[in-house]
């Protein structure tokens, strides 16, 4: 049975996804399923007497994945097919760029562009709060069992006592009796204050380090959906037959998609959208985007920490550039 399922169009030009394929550490194959359809530039591309191949590396880098055996071809001809995503991927937490489809027949293969993937990690028992709460647990159990053992001594004692005769008459029991309830009441009003009192700064610390806890994992799952690009000033026209740019987050990671064309040919920094807070980058980063058929172009885009997006350097001012597979990380608070 698939928990998620993902609808994905692998074009021509560019994967076209909602977000990325979200995998959680440890999913077994079939877990996550992808729904695909292959078209070139909107037109659905027959998959007819090909054969499929999902390739990627791991989150890590360190392994690699070449399966043939999750396909279910349900349109061929129309380009479609299901997915079952490997227990494989989802080895180790992190984010995987590498990964895309491949088919191939007696001519030789062709690939898609690649799909984003993020492995969440698993919950681990191994780590402080776990152990801790493990820890406290224990402690209760044995705390219980040397109760239960000093009752039961008093059990025998209480046996042994009647056995020997050695009980009070009814005069002396109650004598005996008003002055255990006077020594009991007075030792339980001074422990029940301590013990309030020891309860209540226990749950506080508890409580702040669960807040704590709490809004780290909030910050760090937390997921704002696509969004488009408002560009500077006319920069960036976009076509009718592409994808527009889109941005959005998932935790503290950004991502950019789409097509874009009509970048201005340029030699310094230009800039061209304004990164909304809430996405702007931690680090300075700078991309190469590579376009044409024939002849290729370059553009380097730099995504500065000030909160713009800079064109450095453009040879083609007509070039349709790919913006899939950017992303970068970012500190500010979720939007």
């Amino acid at each position: 049975m698939a928990i998620r399922t993902y609808k994905v169009t692998l074009d021509s030009k560019n994967t076209i996804a909602p977000e990325p394929v979200f995998l959680r550490q440890g999913d077994k194959t079939g877990a996550v399923v992808i729904d695909a359809s292959v078209t070139d530039n909107g037109s659905p591309v027959s998959l007819s007497g090909l054969s499929a191949t999902f390739r990627a590396n791991t989150a890590d880098g360190k392994a690699v994945i070449a399966d043939g055996n999750g396909f279910d071809m349900t349109n061929p001809s129309g380009g479609e097919f299901n997915y079952q995503v490997p227990n494989a991927l989802s080895a180790v937490a992190g984010k995987i760029t590498m990964a895309y489809f491949s088919f191939s027949d007696g001519s030789g293969s062709e690939s898609t562009f690649n799909v984003p993937f993020v492995v969440e990690k698993t919950v681990d028992l191994t780590q402080g709060q776990a152990h801790d709460y493990i820890t406290i647990i224990d402690g209760t159990m044995r705390t219980l069992q040397q109760k239960i053992d000093a009752m039961n001594a008093d059990i025998q004692n209480v046996l042994n006592a009647y056995n020997r005769g050695d009980f009070y008459n009814k005069g002396e029991t109650d004598s005996k009796d008003a002055a255990t309830l006077n020594s009991a009441k007075s030792y339980a009003d001074g422990k029940s204050a301590d013990t309030l009192s020891s309860a209540k700064s226990y749950a506080d610390t508890q409580d702040g380090k669960t807040l704590t806890s709490a809004k780290q994992y909030a910050d760090s799952a937390g997921y704002v959906a696509p969004q488009n690009m408002q560009l500077i000033g006319g920069m960036g026209v976009v076509s009718k037959d592409y994808s527009p740019l889109t941005f959005w987050r998932q935790g503290h990671t950004v991502f950019l998609g789409g097509s874009d064309a009509a970048f201005p040919s340029s030699s310094g920094n230009v800039a061209f959208w304004n990164i909304p807070s809430g996405f702007r980058p931690t680090h300075e980063q700078k991309i190469n985007i590579v376009a044409g058929d024939t002849v290729f172009h370059v553009m380097v885009i730099k995504f500065a920490t000030d909160g713009k997006a800079y064109v450095n350097y453009n040879d083609n001012n007509s070039g349709n550039y790919s913006f899939g597979g950017i992303s970068w990380h970012t500190s500010d608070p979720m939007p």
